[in-house]
């Protein structure tokens, strides 16, 4: 490396890199000192926490369904976790679900 090294258009001279080299190293003493340390035990409130999002993620989702002039229209129950827009329904991972009502004769 030189005296002068160019990253993402971004000049950092050798002793910029040697102190952010010296900082990274003593963070990660800092973590395998406390990790060392550490029992495992969880505080209360964080074990609960993620329990209980955990249990949140496996109750269904409900929708209400309505058929106005031959469309789909749904609307999420209140405090609902998905945001629905007629027959559209906005997963959490930004991805759209959309239902399509076929006629049957």
């Amino acid at each position: 490396m030189s005296a002068s090294d160019e990253r993402c258009g971004v000049s950092m001279d050798q002793s910029a890199i040697d102190t952010i080299s010296q900082e990274f190293d003593e963070a990660i003493e800092q973590y395998i000192s406390w990790a060392s340390e550490w029992d495992g035990a969880l505080p209360a409130d964080v074990f609960f926490g993620v329990w209980a999002d955990l249990r949140h993620r496996e109750r269904p989702v409900e929708l209400r369904a309505r058929i106005v002039e031959g469309h789909l229209q749904l609307t999420p129950v209140p405090e609902s976790p998905v945001q629905v827009r007629d027959n559209r329904i906005c997963l959490e991972d930004g991805r759209e679900l959309v239902i399509q009502l076929e006629t049957v004769q």
